[in-house]
């Protein structure tokens, strides 16, 4: 049976931890596999599920592509892992496990990345990779969603080919690299990648702070509810982000 990897890029495992635990608990057993590689690496009921090596990584650093690629390869160690869905700790699963493996497995006949949803991001990204990367020209500096798809001949590929691409980028700088590597490196090496349907919903609309200043990052919600729930089904996602570990779910996904 072909497998989903979920790769969960986390600062300890999960903001929800009993939800994913009745997520993992509640499906097909040989149909998936978790890895996480945690920041803290603290013992909680998601240890066992730690990669070996981690990563000391900083926003917006390149360690996140590097935090990223030792997910991948602990990955590919079973053969039978077909697709590696990229979610952090603060995602949140909007079916049933063994419904979201049908969905991927359904939608995600390629690789896939996603347009950014927000403009911003995107532009200031576009700027900050000209001071970020050194000595080879991409054809194009652009921003993608970080959470992908990815299918098991590209993971191999971009796991093969770090050592080369990874010299390019400036290690010690905020570069936003993990919205850009994986797309703009899979256009160099080859990997037959198409721009689909996101997996993840983040709402990036512009807001202020409680002093005025416009707020650049993803909303974290106070509330969970069914009538966003209903949103995010219906706009195509499988897991809604920044659900915190004080979010209020007010429905239950697995219905």
């Amino acid at each position: 049976m072909k497998k989903v990897a979920f790769l969960n890029l986390s600062l300890h495992s999960f903001s929800q931890e009993r939800v994913w635990e009745k997520f993992f608990g509640e499906g097909e057993k040989d149909s998936f596999n978790l890895y996480i590689h945690s920041k803290s690496k603290k013992d909680c009921r998601f240890s066992d599920y730690y990669i070996d090596k981690s990563i000391t990584t900083g926003w917006g650093h390149f360690s996140l592509v590097e935090a990223t690629i030792e997910l991948i390869k602990a990955a590919l160690e079973d053969e039978y892992n077909e697709y590696f869905s990229l979610i952090s700790d603060s995602h949140f699963p909007l079916y049933t496990l063994d419904k979201t493996i049908s969905l991927v497995k359904d939608r995600y006949k390629k690789t896939t990345f996603a347009k950014h949803f927000s403009f911003h991001t995107k532009v200031k990204s576009q700027l900050t990779f000209r001071r970020g990367v050194e000595n080879y020209k991409f054809d194009e500096y652009n921003a993608v969603c970080q959470f992908f798809i990815l299918r098991r001949k590209d993971a191999i590929k971009f796991v093969e080919t770090f050592d080369h691409w990874s010299k390019f980028f400036i290690k010690d700088k905020v570069i936003f690299a993990d919205e850009f590597y994986f797309w703009g490196v899979g256009k160099e090496i080859g990997v037959d990648f198409e721009m689909g349907q996101a997996t993840t919903y983040s709402d990036w609309s512009i807001r202020k702070d409680e002093f005025g200043k416009i707020e650049r990052n993803p909303r974290a919600f106070k509330m969970f509810s069914s009538k966003m729930l209903h949103f995010c089904r219906g706009k195509g996602f499988l897991y809604s982000r920044k659900i915190m570990p004080n979010t209020l779910i007010t429905i239950n996904p697995f219905i």
